[in-house]
Formats: C-alpha cells, structure tokens, sequence
C-alpha cells in the first residue's frame, strides 16, 4: 500500500514579499521560483527544515482585488480549505513571541471542539493560520468520538 506524506499547501496571495516575511516567520524559506516573462504570474515555493513546501500564487491583479472578509469560523459551512495549521510546544510562549513581532492580528487562546488548544494569526490577505498544542493521545484503533450533548 502506497504511503502518503504531507508535501505542500498553496496559497493565493496579494502582496509575494509581505507574504514570504509572513511565513518566514513559521521558518519557511525560498527555495524556487517562476515567473512568467510578464511578470503577470510568480509561484514561489518556501520550504521548512522538514521538507514541508508553502506554495504561494501571485498574480500581478491580485493587489487590486478586495482582502477576504473572513472572521474566525464565519466561513467553515463553506466547502473548501479553510486554513493551515502548526503545532508548538507551548502556545502562551508562541502567541507572546508572535505578539511582540508584530507578524499579525492575534486571536486569544481558545478549547476547540475536538480539545485542542488553538489561536489564530491572521496573514497579510486576511487568512488565518492557526497555531496549536495538541497533547491529546489519539489512536486510529480507538477514535475520540466527542458530541456537543449534555455530559
């Protein structure tokens, strides 16, 4: 049986530079890049240490076109990729580095529904990145199966 291992996730985004300062942040680095000889279309591929790619679209229109009105959850009944997520060790520690970078507009620190601890920073076009602590002990032989009934 054929093995699947995360290689990237792409993204659309406004402004290239703001956007590779952005994730540079969460340790992706350039690593490729094309652009077609109008300059009307760069991809640029940005690596972390593990090999994880970001590939990010830049359309040369795509700085006239208006931010996402996005707030966080109001678009999840919307099918489609909602955002990329990272673990961290410690998230108080994580969101006070990110705080005092100035990268992004932070969201608190919350409980999800599934019991992971999560924030949100929100990257120059508006997407939100979510920063997590996972310290649940999950097991495909035995999925946590959780409902929003009274215990």
């Amino acid at each position: 049986m054929t093995t699947f291992a995360p290689h990237h996730i792409a993204l659309s985004v406004g402004d290239l530079d703001r956007s590779k300062a952005f994730y540079g942040y969460f340790g992706f680095r350039p690593v490729a890049e094309w652009s077609k000889s109008d300059k009307s279309l760069t991809i640029s591929h940005l690596r972390q240490d593990d090999g994880f790619v970001l590939e990010l679209f830049h359309y040369a229109d795509d700085g006239a076109r208006p931010r996402p009105a996005f707030t966080v959850g109001n678009n999840l009944p919307e099918i489609g990729v909602k955002h990329v997520g990272f673990t961290v060790p410690d998230l108080a520690a994580t969101r006070a580095e990110i705080i005092e970078a100035g990268i992004g507009e932070v969201t608190e620190i919350a409980r999800g529904r599934t019991l992971v601890d999560y924030f949100f920073v929100i990257d120059p076009d508006g997407m939100y990145v979510e920063v997590v602590h996972d310290v649940r002990d999950l097991d495909p032989e035995r999925p946590l199966l959780l409902t929003d009934a009274p215990r």
